[in-house]
């Protein structure tokens, strides 16, 4: 990943002017419609449900300690330019620099979603891809291969789940449940509601068990 450096005359000046014409978009955006480079990917999760079994690229970022795409993207800004700097006219700088931008996204996704997954497995958990995506006929980009929101399944059942995020609880230490009963009733909850209220707990299952951390499978995807 590059080293952050300083932006040029004409890429600051081409940024005030974009932020001051229209506001920041949310999300994937395309081509040269990308002009400031800081119109984000993912941006902020607005889950505010803890018993929800929805979840996005960014909040799981911020569950796991995982650097964000804007720090991401801040720091690959000279990248982006480097990148684009020998192209002839500013529609073809725009062009590569979306284009680098892109591809940055692509692998920060991909580092956050692999440290994510690998732990969730360990709790009987899977990530999925929510609503309507339509990879092979609609996306244009790499970000857009990549969907934003993503839903949170058990790989056999909630109670197995459940048993297993419980077994993870007791190692921290906090509290301790006898049994997968006596963790339901804590709440009262269903093994779904335990689940998706304890998440946070997951990527304490290194501390625990040992393996690696989710920062240590994050930097080592992106190599």
């Amino acid at each position: 990943m590059a080293i952050k450096g300083t932006k040029s005359r004409r890429q600051i000046e081409r940024d005030i002017a974009e932020v001051l014409a229209k506001p920041r978009q949310r999300g994937p955006v395309s081509g040269a419609a990308r002009g400031s480079k800081r119109s984000a990917h993912a941006t902020k999760s607005k889950t505010g449900d803890k018993t929800t079994d929805k979840t996005d690229i960014a909040a799981l970022a911020s569950m796991f300690g995982l650097p964000d795409w804007d720090s991401v993207d801040e720091m690959n800004q000279q990248n982006y330019w480097e990148t684009a700097k020998g192209e002839e006219d500013e529609k073809a700088q725009q062009a590569a620099e979306a284009a680098a931008q892109d591809d940055v996204y692509a692998q920060w996704y991909d580092a956050v979603e692999h440290a994510a997954s690998k732990l969730f497995e360990e709790h009987g958990l899977e990530l999925q891809p929510a609503g309507k995506w339509h990879p092979s006929t609609h996306a244009k980009t790499k970000a857009e291969r990549r969907p934003f929101q993503l839903k949170i399944v058990p790989s056999k059942s909630w109670d197995d789940a459940a048993e297993k995020l419980r077994e993870t609880i007791n190692g921290v230490g906090y509290f301790h449940f006898n049994s997968l009963r006596e963790f339901l009733d804590s709440g009262p909850y269903t093994a779904r509601q335990a689940v998706l209220s304890h998440l946070g707990y997951i990527k304490q299952h290194p501390d625990v068990y040992g393996g690696q951390s989710a920062r240590d499978l994050y930097d080592r995807h992106w190599r």
